[in-house]
């Protein structure tokens, strides 16, 4: 299944930063009119006007992926959609008798939740106008199960897990799915990320960080995304 890019309506979340940001100009470099929508509302304004720029168009959204109610209602304010990027993640480091179970309710929430809620929302008009590809970012972490990451890695791995599910339904209805898994990649993720127990020690935290810094940038996993749709 291929889709055209020029003049698609293109809907990313978490598009303020990092690999949302990058796959958002991606797409605007491709002609799309993207629609970035994020949690952090002034960054997502930034991405869309370098959209403006970059050749395609773009428009900034306040979104909590959490709220399955304003899921709906961008969905419903934006209309179908050609493409919907799922990407907005969140990370957490700890072992697990360490997290409370507010711990395990948040990065659930914005991981997992929010692709499904993604995909509850969009997806039905893809279906019914046989066209369209839901594009879910995971990780490789979903593949590689960790003593101080089972929030995280059982999150990924859900993702994937889903997506693969939803490809062989929807494979049926001509939507196209693909789930993307990146490595070590340099973004704001590793400084917004909760750590829990012994491993929020400061030395610790910053090899962390350190080794964040010489990973891949974001445009590489954000040529992969356009490529899957491609």
């Amino acid at each position: 299944m291929t889709t055209e890019l020029r003049d698609a309506t293109v809907v990313v979340t978490g598009a303020g930063n990092g690999i949302g940001r990058a796959t958002a100009l991606a797409f605007a470099r491709e002609g799309a009119r993207v629609v970035c929508a994020d949690i952090d509302l002034p960054a997502a304004e930034k991405t869309a006007a370098a959209c403006d720029e970059a050749g395609g168009s773009g428009v900034a959204e306040h979104l909590d992926v959490t709220d399955r109610a304003a899921f709906d209602a961008l969905a419903e304010k934006v209309g179908p959609a050609d493409v919907v990027v799922n990407n907005a993640g969140v990370g957490m480091s700890g072992r697990f008798l360490d997290m409370a179970a507010t711990d395990w309710d948040w990065i659930k929430g914005i991981n997992l939740d929010g692709v499904l809620n993604g995909c509850r929302s969009f997806g039905p008009a893809m279906v019914e106008r046989k066209r369209g590809h839901m594009v879910n970012v995971a990780s490789g972490l979903g593949y590689t199960p960790t003593a101080t990451e089972s929030a995280y890695v059982t999150t990924k791995a859900a993702v994937l897990a889903f997506s693969r599910c939803l490809r062989a339904a929807w494979s049926k209805e001509g939507v196209g799915v693909s789930v993307i898994c990146p490595g070590v990649i340099n973004t704001g993720i590793i400084d917004s990320t909760r750590y829990v127990g012994e491993v929020a020690q400061p030395e610790r935290i910053a090899r962390v960080k350190k080794k964040f810094r010489r990973g891949h940038k974001p445009e590489l996993v954000a040529k992969a995304i356009v490529d899957a749709v491609k």
